[in-house]
């Protein structure tokens, strides 16, 4: 995969890229977002298993054992291996009695962070179900830790708007299941600055200035890079040896402003930890019902959806190939695809469900800052894919570097 490019989210028409979430061909700009705010708009079985797996021939990928009966419940409990506070209490409260299994959370804060766990423990990582970015699915398939899916085990499939199937990444939607999608941004207290803040140059501006030593960015390369990239009209895809280098050197030397990379900022904003974070736009949404929570006053934090570009991303679920507990695995992805369930975990998560019919309950039922669930063909117009490509490991590289400066 080190020379192969993957892009990632929109629809089938759509032609370009995305990261913490690849895709088909990119064009240049976002042709096509159009369609895929319309495509927004529109919108179990046996007791656990054992993994009873073979290599498929053509790909070296993992089969499922042979199909369950659709519906019934599972048993047991499904370990699923995830990002941060990224699924609704609700829905996993209610798994024991909905599902016939109990949900064990474990959590991690990048894509490099998800593989690099799976590989070094293949054959015995523990997890039953994962939650992948679209670009990095081609490195989890080539390595064969991921299962070849059984549909047949997943009858709300049907609920899946088609704008969302049939990305490059996973054309046949073969290993992995489209659960939702954002972006990223920034959310401030703007009673900290005499300012307003609306780029992503100001971002680094006020890390340096303003928010220095108060400030958290997101604990992954991609989003650590791409906010100097686009503040500086560059592709975050670039694998140019000088664009990575101008990058390091800026970087390395910002790093000491900041006081951790966090990619789940939104309790410690509540805590009063930061008065700056990056953030994606689901978990800064979840800020301020925190800070209210917390019993403080969520009118002064502002929300930045970064400029003048920012990323694009979509989420995933796949049943590691040496999952346990398959048929839970598939019980809880089967119930997330039903429309009243998608809903309450959009409303808990703040991100853009691929379930058909999601957006007019969030609309019906008058979600706060719905704006920073849907965004407006402008702004899709602004987002850019991300693409796993030869200059990853000198991403990951100057990613370290830069941990390693701030005193991470």
């Amino acid at each position: 995969m080190e020379n192969e490019t993957v892009r990632i989210l929109a629809p089938t028409g759509y032609q370009r890229r995305l990261s913490r979430r690849s895709l088909l061909q990119m064009g240049s700009g976002a042709a096509g977002f159009g369609v895929l705010l319309a495509a927004c708009g529109s919108s179990e079985k046996g007791e656990a298993a054992g993994t009873a797996t073979t290599a498929a021939a053509a790909s070296g990928a993992t089969e499922a054992p042979a199909a369950a009966p659709a519906g019934g419940k599972a048993s047991g409990t499904v370990s699923l291996y995830t990002w941060g506070d990224y699924h609704s209490p609700e829905l996993i409260d209610a798994a024991p009695d909905k599902l016939g299994v109990s949900m064990n959370m474990q959590f991690y804060s990048s894509n490099e962070e998800l593989i690099a766990k799976l590989e070094a423990t293949k054959g015995n990582s523990g997890y039953d179900l994962v939650v992948p970015t679209g670009p990095y699915l081609p490195q989890l398939i080539s390595k064969e830790l991921l299962l070849k899916l059984d549909k047949s085990k997943m009858p709300n499939w049907a609920n899946i708007d088609p704008s969302y199937l049939g990305k490059s990444w996973d054309p046949t939607n073969d290993y992995a299941c489209p659960r939702d999608w954002g972006s990223t941004g920034y959310i401030y207290d703007s009673s900290k600055i005499n300012r307003k803040l609306t780029t992503w140059a100001d971002f680094l501006d006020a890390t340096a200035n303003e928010f220095k030593g108060n400030v958290s960015w997101l604990d992954t390369s991609d989003n650590v890079l791409g906010p100097y990239f686009w503040a500086n009209g560059i592709s975050w895809n670039t694998e140019k040896v000088e664009d990575l280098d101008a990058a390091e050197k800026a970087l390395v030397a910002l790093a000491p402003n900041i006081k951790a990379f966090d990619s789940y900022p939104s309790s410690k904003i509540a805590e009063g930890a930061y008065g700056l974070s990056a953030a994606w736009n689901g978990d800064a949404r979840q800020a301020y019902v925190r800070i209210v929570d917390a019993g403080g006053d969520p009118e002064p934090w502002t929300w930045v959806l970064g400029a003048p570009m920012t990323e694009i991303w979509m989420d995933h679920y796949a049943i590691p190939a040496d999952a346990k507990n398959v048929d839970g695995a598939y019980a809880w992805i089967n119930s997330m695809l039903e429309p009243e369930t998608a809903f309450t975990d959009l409303s808990y998560i703040g991100y853009n469900m691929t379930v058909k019919g999601t957006q007019p309950m969030a609309e019906a039922a008058k979600l706060e800052k719905l704006d920073m669930i849907y965004f407006t063909p402008e702004q899709l117009k602004t987002m850019e894919e991300g693409v796993v490509n030869s200059a990853q490991d000198r991403k990951v590289d100057i990613f370290n570097k830069v941990k390693a400066a701030a005193g991470a």
